[in-house]
C-alpha cells in the first residue's frame, strides 16, 4: 500500500464529506469511518444517514486519487439525499489492487463502483446482475486514448523496432497498460517473446517513471498521465496513440431500485465533475465489446 501522512491525508478528505478507507496489498482496511461534517468519530450504523460505499482502485497514487474524487462524491452526496428525500452520506473505499476493486463490486463489498473498461467486462462476467450506471464523456464522446510512450531522445519511430528491446506494462488488468497495448504490439507483429523483457509495473505513473529514466524502452499508459509527467519535465514521447472506451460507473444488485436509479440520474445530470469535466452519457453493455475482443486477443501475447 501507498504510505500517506495522516496530516497529508485528512488535508484531502477534508474537501470533501466522504469517508475514506484505503486498503493496501492485503486488503486490510486503514483507519475507521469518519464523519467529516463533524470532525466526530463515529460507526457507521451509528449514524442517521444512509451509508452507501464507493469502490475505487488507485490506477495513479492514492493521495491523487482521493483528491481528484473527492469533489465529486460531495456532489453525488447531495444529489442523492435531495432525489431521495432522506440524507445520504458516501464513503469511499480505495485499493491499490485491479483485482481487489474488481472484487468489491463484484461481491457487494461496496455498493457502486468506477471501474475500468476492462475490469468491467471481467467483473461483469463473473457478476452478470452488475448494473451499468453511466460511462464517463470525452467531450461528448465515449473514447479517451492510450499512449504507447519511449524517452524522448529515443531513435525508435515505429513499434516494429520494439523488436528485442524491453516494454514496461501497468497493471495485468489494465486496459491501457495491458489489454489495448498488447493488442497493438500484436498488430505490429510482436509478441512476449519478441521483447528482451517486459514487466507489469502496477501505475501508469511508474510505467511513465521507468520510460523516462530509462529502465524500459517504451510503456503503456493513459494519456492524462503522460501529459501529467511531460508537464512535470519527464523526457517522454508519443509513439502510438490509440482509442480507450471511457470508465464505467457501476452499481451492486443488491441496492435498492430506487437507490440505482437516482444514481444513474445524479450522473447523468451532471455537466461536469472533477473526475469526468465533461459528464457522464447512458451506457450499455455493448459499449465495452471492443474490450472484450481486447482481453481475448492479449491471450495470443
Amino acid at each position: 500500500m501507498e504510505n500517506i501522512s495522516s496530516t497529508r491525508l485528512v488535508q484531502f478528505l477534508l474537501l470533501a464529506t466522504a469517508s475514506v478507507l484505503i486498503c493496501g496489498c492485503g486488503g486490510d482496511e486503514i483507519g475507521e469511518t469518519n464523519d467529516y461534517h463533524t470532525g466526530k468519530r463515529k460507526s457507521a450504523s451509528a449514524q442517521e444517514a444512509e451509508v452507501l460505499t464507493f469502490g475505487l482502485y488507485a490506477a495513479d497514487k492514492a493521495s491523487t486519487v482521493v483528491e481528484q474524487f473527492a469533489p465529486t462524491l460531495t456532489q453525488l452526496e447531495k444529489s442523492l439525499t435531495e432525489r431521495l428525500g432522506r440524507p445520504v452520506k458516501l464513503q469511499l473505499k480505495i485499493t491499490t489492487e485491479y483485482g481487489k476493486g474488481i472484487q468489491f463490486i463484484e461481491e457487494g463489498i461496496v455498493d457502486f463502483s468506477r471501474l475500468g473498461p476492462a475490469s468491467f467486462v471481467i467483473a461483469k462476467k463473473r457478476n452478470p446482475d452488475l448494473e451499468l450506471l453511466a460511462m464517463e464523456s470525452k467531450k461528448g464522446e465515449r473514447v479517451f486514448n492510450g499512449i504507447i510512450a519511449v524517452h524522448r531522445d529515443s531513435p525508435i519511430r515505429e513499434l516494429s523496432e520494439l523488436k528485442g528491446k524491453s516494454f514496461a506494462f501497468g497493471d495485468p488488468l489494465s486496459t491501457i497498460g495491458r489489454y489495448l497495448s498488447q493488442t497493438e504490439l500484436l498488430k505490429a507483429g510482436l509478441s512476449g517473446e519478441d521483447f528482451s523483457k517486459y514487466e507489469y509495473l502496477g501505475r501508469h505513473d511508474k510505467v511513465g517513471m521507468a520510460v523516462a529514466a530509462g529502465s524500459f524502452t517504451a510503456g503503456a499508459l493513459k494519456e492524462s498521465t503522460f501529459n501529467t509527467l511531460v508537464e512535470q519535465g519527464e523526457p517522454l514521447r508519443v509513439l502510438l496513440k490509440f482509442d480507450n472506451v471511457t470508465k464505467p460507473w457501476v452499481a451492486h444488485p443488491k441496492l435498492e431500485r430506487e437507490v440505482i436509479d437516482a444514481l444513474r440520474s445524479a450522473l447523468l445530470e451532471m455537466e461536469t465533475s472533477s473526475v469526468s469535466k465533461d459528464g457522464y452519457l447512458a451506457a450499455a453493455d455493448e459499449d465495452y465489446s471492443s474490450i472484450q475482443k481486447a482481453i481475448a486477443m492479449s491471450k495470443e501475447f
